[in-house]
């Protein structure tokens, strides 16, 4: 009897084996990062991986010389250094604007020389050309610039 219950529990488990339908669908992605069309409420989850992520990572040699040689130039972070950056730049933009109305504006004249800093900007109209030519006292550096003669 036994016997019998056995095989035809294993008659009956065959039958199901065999006649079980399986079912198979296309993969579809869907991606995970809210940036590219996943779920909004992944956001703080991956952003919670990514500063954990950076958080893990040392400075590197190479990246830690920059910094200080950064340091070393006044290029730093720092509010004051960044004000300081500021001013000059705004100066020697309105000084190049200067130097650039007199060289193409409507009272421009034909040759001329400045002097900023340690650096002196001599230009001339030649022809069609304007030459200008930029010496930088400090490092003994020399530039030719030649300009065609723009027609406003």
């Amino acid at each position: 009897m036994y016997r019998s219950a056995l095989a035809a529990v294993a008659l009956v488990m065959g039958q199901l084996s065999m006649t079980s339908v399986s079912v198979a669908r296309d993969l579809v992605y869907q991606p995970v990062n809210p940036s590219f069309g996943g779920s909004p409420l992944n956001g703080p989850y991956i952003l919670g991986q990514a500063s954990a992520n950076n958080f893990r990572y040392l400075e590197s040699p190479q990246s830690k010389r920059d910094r200080q040689q950064q340091n070393a130039l006044g290029l730093s972070n720092d509010p004051a250094a960044q004000f300081q950056r500021q001013i000059t730049s705004s100066l020697l933009s309105q000084i190049a604007s200067t130097i650039g109305q007199q060289i193409l504006g409507e009272n421009a004249r034909d040759s001329g020389t400045f002097s900023v800093g340690g650096t002196s900007v001599a230009f001339q109209r030649m022809g069609g050309q304007i030459v200008i030519d930029i010496n930088e006292g400090a490092t003994g550096g020399q530039t030719r610039v030649t300009l065609p003669v723009p027609n406003f």
